[in-house]
């Protein structure tokens, strides 16, 4: 079940937010890009009243927090501040898998830290394939976070890039992948941002800019 704790943040309290954040939590936001995110957000539902088109991990060095995501060209990591600054929505999402902090957890959490580190570089999965050796967003999630048989916590489904409301493809996502000059993945196993916030492991915190 997934819980929604919400803080408002007073302005000028920026360590007051930056208290709550735990190293290998999972944050959100909806970026904004026009027609082709619109389209990724009618595609990946999230529960009601959420939207999200991007996430990313959380990683402290010493007591600074960045931002391990998939983004641009290649994944990268930047302070968690310049991560907030680039969403215009007033709201900041958290997505925490609590039994990670456990004593336990940690044997996984470190892992997972150092794997998303380790692919910093890699190249930006622009077709929204997992398999290949390029990485978009939630990929990057999916395959850092995997327990001690290998199996990643959350689950791929098949991807659809078709209107709920039709069920013919968004022409933001026909003129997307033709650009790339490969067929429109439907059905092709996949994951997004939503569907990690979604997922029964992830406990996430609403935070009130």
């Amino acid at each position: 079940m997934v819980l929604v704790c919400v803080y408002t943040i007073p302005a000028g309290a920026q360590s007051d937010y930056l208290q709550k954040l735990r190293e290998g939590d999972i944050i959100f936001q909806k970026l904004p890009c026009g027609g082709l995110c619109d389209a990724i957000i009618a595609t990946t539902p999230c529960k009601p009243g959420l939207a999200f088109n991007h996430c990313g991990i959380v990683h402290f060095e010493g007591d600074k927090p960045y931002v391990i995501e998939a983004i641009g060209k290649a994944v990268q990591q930047i302070p968690v501040a310049a991560f907030v600054r680039r969403d215009t929505e007033q709201v900041i999402y958290i997505g925490r898998i609590s039994w990670l902090m456990t004593s336990n957890g940690a044997k996984m959490l470190r892992p997972a830290i150092e794997k998303a580190k380790q692919y910093i570089g890699t190249p930006y999965d622009d077709a929204f394939l997992p398999g290949d050796k390029a990485l978009y967003c939630s990929e990057l999630v999916w395959e850092c976070y995997r327990n001690e048989e290998g199996k990643s916590l959350f689950s791929l489904a098949p991807m659809t890039f078709k209107s709920p409301n039709t069920g013919t493809t968004f022409p933001a996502w026909e003129a997307y992948y033709r650009e790339l000059g490969v067929a429109v993945p439907e059905g092709v196993p996949g994951i997004n941002p939503c569907a990690i916030a979604n997922a029964d492991i992830v406990e996430l915190m609403e935070f009130r800019k």
